[in-house]
């Protein structure tokens, strides 16, 4: 099965519900489970689709369950932390990023002053890499077809002067470079180590990740009253008054401990 889903591009997006779909409907030793059954989603599907669930219902009139696909749109924008980016390590420029900030004086102790200063060039580096990822698309597309151009034209003359060589190379290690960081982008968030490490397969990569992103997803939870809900509102409120709990502010007596 696994062999089949690699060959043809399927992705198992993970299950809601009992996990065999099929039972043979005898008894004691005889009775066999198994999941024959199964919803499978390829890249293309992943990608345009945001969330996805599987769930398996009640096996009520045959042998195998209902499986219904349920799809979500996620309208609540949920809170992103900055993470370090590998990508990063491939601009010169972020090292003069990091030793400016880290210049910069802050008030506090030796740990709140690290704090703040890994904090501050964090955001540095994050904001200074947005505009330059979000461009390196239309950059890609661009040299793409300018290093077309220059191909196509030393093919209808037959040679190509100095000029358009060095031109030429010099726009296909600039392609090469931006292909390399776009991969290196993917690479971080698929999670993922491939077995050559100079093998560049971006579209893998973002398949990868897009996958995740279902596994990560949690379509239910048991609310306090012993319900399951499904709504991403009340799923955001059961986890967020768990927490509250959890971490609020308690008073403790130390009046019976033993002293040091």
């Amino acid at each position: 099965m696994l062999k089949f889903m690699n060959d043809n591009d399927y992705h198992d997006v993970g299950v809601v519900g009992p996990r065999f779909t099929w039972c043979n409907n005898k008894v004691r030793s005889g009775r066999i489970l198994e999941r024959l059954d199964r919803c499978l989603l390829n890249s293309l599907a992943l990608q345009n689709i945001q969330i996805t669930v599987v769930r398996h219902l009640a096996r009520v009139a045959s042998n195998h369950r209902p499986i219904v696909l349920k799809l979500f749109e996620v309208s609540i924008k949920m809170r992103r932390y900055i993470k370090f980016e590998e990508v990063w390590l491939s601009f010169r420029t972020s090292v003069h990023i990091v030793a400016k900030g880290w210049k910069k004086n802050y008030i506090g102790d030796d740990m709140e002053v690290m704090n703040k200063k890994c904090k501050r060039n964090l955001n540095d580096l994050f904001y200074w890499s947005k505009n330059k990822m979000k461009d390196f698309s239309s950059e890609k597309e661009k040299l793409k077809a300018e290093i077309l151009l220059l191909q196509e034209e030393e093919a209808r003359n037959g040679w190509m002067d100095e000029e358009n060589l060095w031109k030429l190379r010099s726009k296909v290690k600039g392609l090469n470079f931006i292909l390399n960081c776009l991969n290196t982008w993917w690479k971080q968030r698929a999670k993922v180590k491939w077995v050559v490490e100079g093998d560049s397969n971006t579209k893998l990569f973002h398949a990868f990740a897009n996958a995740r992103r279902n596994a990560n997803w949690i379509s239910q939870v048991k609310k306090k009253d012993g319900l399951l809900t499904e709504d991403p509102r009340e799923v955001e409120d059961v986890f967020f008054k768990f927490f509250q709990d959890k971490w609020k502010d308690r008073y403790y007596s130390l009046e019976s401990w033993t002293e040091p």
